[in-house]
């Protein structure tokens, strides 16, 4: 109530947590975020992995480049998963994988 009269009363336009979107849309639109940085920390993991290799250390190397790739990997791994056990169409989605 004290959001939407001050709202009327100056101008103020609500953002973020005060947002008036549902949570779903919400969640969704944070996990695609979280996917982002998922997916460019796999990749500079997988990167400093072959400058790992390419400096003598194979072991350090080739840790980091699986690691990297299941960081980046995660949300197709994911979505994998839920469609095996069945829950495939969960509240909360960041889109289709083709």
């Amino acid at each position: 109530m004290k959001v939407i009269v001050l709202s009327k009363v100056t101008g103020f336009t609500p953002i973020l947590a005060q947002s008036s979107t549902s949570l779903t849309q919400g969640v969704s639109s944070a996990l695609g975020i979280v996917m982002l940085i998922g997916f460019i920390f796999g990749t500079i993991c997988v990167v400093g992995g072959g400058f790992a290799i390419r400096r003598g250390d194979t072991d350090a190397g080739k840790l980091s480049i699986i690691g990297g790739l299941i960081i980046a990997g995660a949300p197709v791994i994911v979505k994998a998963l839920f469609t095996a056990f069945g829950i495939g169409g969960s509240t909360a989605d960041v889109g289709t994988f083709q």
